[in-house]
């Protein structure tokens, strides 16, 4: 991709983020960023300035001298991850429910796109972007309205770190059918109007599938 205007620093940021959870920049890897800010069509200022930011949040390691690197996957992370979204996810979502109608048919139509990009003949890098897919945007729409900025700010945080463990999960065949029924049964919670269940389903639905990934990561 190269940006054809001048691009928002948010844009760098997660064209940065999606090349992370790809595997387009390879975990373990220093960044070589004079290839990259030419692959962009940027000039190194504003890449670098962008890769401070997500140095600072987690996303990308760095040594004075030495630049940037993407982290090694280390599936002890995703299980920290996942142990605080456990506990954050489903206090945010117990601030916003009830949802209105309009969201929860968003949501119908989020998991029917999911399993879609989920089908068998899918090859094993499309399964671990749709299951990355599937899990961040899942939280983007129930959380949309969350009325505590600082909670939801971390969550996103935390969501962006797991994102790529999520589609190395996803390519080394994680079971996304039960996963999908498990979002499927939070959905029905919602619909059904049932937001303190949907709640604590929600957060066993963390845990189990956390501890999933990461024994799919240990693989």
């Amino acid at each position: 991709m190269k940006f054809q205007r001048k691009p928002l620093r948010d844009d760098i940021q997660k064209e940065i983020l999606g090349r992370i959870v790809d595997g387009s920049l390879p975990a373990g890897r220093r960044i070589n960023e004079t290839h990259l800010a030419e692959d962009l069509g940027l000039s190194r200022t504003p890449l670098r300035e962008a890769m401070l930011t997500l140095s600072a949040a987690g996303f990308l390691n760095s040594d004075m001298g030495k630049g940037f690197a993407v982290p090694e996957l280390d599936p002890a992370e995703l299980a920290q991850i996942q142990e605080m979204l456990a506990l954050l996810q489903p206090l945010a979502l117990s601030q916003t429910v009830p949802l209105p109608s309009a969201q929860i048919m968003e949501i119908a139509n989020h998991l029917s796109r999911a399993r879609m990009r989920l089908e068998p003949k899918a090859d094993d890098k499309a399964v671990g972007l749709a299951l990355a897919g599937l899990v961040f945007n899942w939280n983007e729409i129930l959380l949309r309205n969350c009325a505590n900025p600082v909670l939801l700010a971390d969550i996103n945080r935390l969501e962006g770190l797991a994102a790529r463990y999520w589609f190395a999960a996803g390519m080394r065949g994680l079971d996304t059918d039960e996963m999908c029924q498990s979002f499927n049964g939070i959905y029905e919670l919602l619909r059904q109007d049932q937001g303190d269940q949907a709640c604590q389903v929600w957060s066993s639905h963390i845990e189990k599938f956390g501890k999933m990934a990461v024994q799919r990561l240990h693989s």
